[in-house]
């Protein structure tokens, strides 16, 4: 028979929790973060981890979160109301 270990199937772990983004709290960034979060994503796409390592104190799941409750659709009318709410 053979001795040699069998390959086992590799599984894929998520390291951070699936959370509906329904009850995401608004996440508040300055302008300079803003524009450079914008900025990072032109250079570098959806790399939170690079983005995140540039702005002290925000996880790359901060700034994904920003750049989907910014720019996703599903958010635009709960970001208006947000807006005239707070204005």
């Amino acid at each position: 028979m053979d001795k040699r270990p069998r390959k086992q199937a590799k599984t894929r772990r998520s390291t951070s929790e699936e959370v509906s983004s329904i009850e995401w709290d608004f996440i508040k960034m300055t302008e300079q973060e803003e524009d450079l979060i914008c900025r990072m994503y032109r250079l570098v796409g959806d790399r939170w981890d690079l983005i995140a390592g540039r702005i002290p104190g925000r996880k790359p799941e901060d700034i994904e979160r920003f750049w989907i409750m910014r720019h996703g659709e599903v958010f635009a009318e709960k970001r208006n109301k947000h807006r005239t709410k707070n204005s």
